[in-house]
């Protein structure tokens, strides 16, 4: 959401409350199951603005990160799960602290098991994690953070999902998990001289395979973190996580710092007045839906789940002065759950 504390803004505006009321209008009411990241709550009163919105739109049920105050030394995460579905249970971690200016605020990852009916339930999990600033390069402390971060967020799956977690019921990871999984390298430079979405956005990051693999819980070889890492990230229970984003589209989308291309070839930043200057053009992929559901026609009532569709919402603006909802676009996912076909 890019909802920051108060007097937090990249350029002239981040237009908060302009945007919010912009969300509540026209995106509230198209799900059933919202994850947000950035809805700080610190020093505003806007997520309470959202959640008494959200409430008249059906939004019954919400998680979201503790409150934080100023002898906390932290702001709180900025996370919120918003569910018209029941939300029956719910647990909530906090990260080893961030570095630099994410010290101040205590990312972590949200859960929430929704009851969707049937006797059957989704498991959602929303997650913000350590972000880098300027170039990113495998080796630098913040990569190694977000890993270990991400390590966490797999001991969080081994903890909850055996005590909560029924087979043949969908988790769901989602959230802005700042590991870009391009890798920028251009597939045909002597025709095409900028990066495109789609035919450059194949091939999978150093530091994105070592995100599944982290998450996963196969771990990684030390050396890719660094010729003196001795951290492997590996656990003892494997997740058979999928990238639905890659899986469906066949590349890895575009959800932070996209371009356009001009008529005679000139590239452009789609996004210039909620993202800062460094930030322009860097054709991000940070954003995911990861799917976990191994044990798919094992349901006890028979029920099967199956994401049906996929993909990136750019929630673009036209004639507000913001040009879309957020420094990032969104992703969406349809699921179904349904009885299972007989043989």
């Amino acid at each position: 959401m890019f909802m920051r504390p108060p007097l937090i803004k990249n350029n002239k505006s981040d237009w908060k409350d302009l945007r919010l009321d912009h969300f509540i209008e026209h995106i509230l009411p198209k799900y059933d199951i919202i994850c947000l990241q950035e809805m700080f709550e610190y020093a505003s009163s806007r997520r309470a603005r959202l959640f008494a919105a959200a409430e008249k739109l059906g939004y019954k049920y919400y998680v979201a990160s503790e409150r934080r105050f100023l002898w906390h030394m932290a702001i709180d995460g900025g996370l919120v799960i918003l569910s018209k579905l029941p939300i029956v249970h719910m647990e909530t971690i906090t990260y080893q602290r961030g570095m630099g200016p994410d010290w101040l605020a205590q990312k972590g990852v949200l859960y929430a098991k929704v009851d969707v009916g049937g006797g059957s339930h989704t498991h959602v999990f929303t997650t913000h994690t350590q972000a880098s600033y300027g170039e990113v390069v495998v080796t630098q402390p913040d990569v190694k953070r977000r890993l270990a971060q991400l390590y966490e967020f797999h001991g969080f799956m081994e903890q909850v999902l055996p005590k909560y977690r029924a087979k043949g019921e969908p988790v769901i990871l989602t959230g802005d998990f700042n590991v870009d999984s391009r890798n920028h390298q251009l597939s045909d430079p002597e025709h095409v001289s900028y990066e495109r979405e789609v035919e450059d956005g194949i091939t999978t990051s150093e530091e994105g395979m070592a995100m599944m693999a982290v998450l996963s819980g196969h771990g990684i070889d030390p050396k890719v973190l660094g010729p003196d890492n001795r951290d492997t990230f590996k656990s003892k229970v494997v997740f058979d996580l999928h990238d639905t984003l890659k899986e469906r589209l066949g590349y890895h989308p575009v959800t932070f710092g996209n371009t356009v291309v001009d008529e005679h070839g000139v590239v452009h930043a789609r996004e210039t007045i909620l993202t800062t200057t460094q930030d322009n053009k860097v054709m991000h992929s940070i954003d995911y839906v990861l799917w976990y559901n191994p044990d798919v026609d094992q349901h006890s009532k028979g029920i099967v789940a199956s994401m049906e569709d996929v993909g990136v919402v750019p929630n673009f603006t036209p004639g507000m002065p913001f040009t879309q909802i957020s420094d990032h676009y969104g992703v969406s996912a349809d699921i179904r759950f349904a009885p299972k076909e007989k043989e």
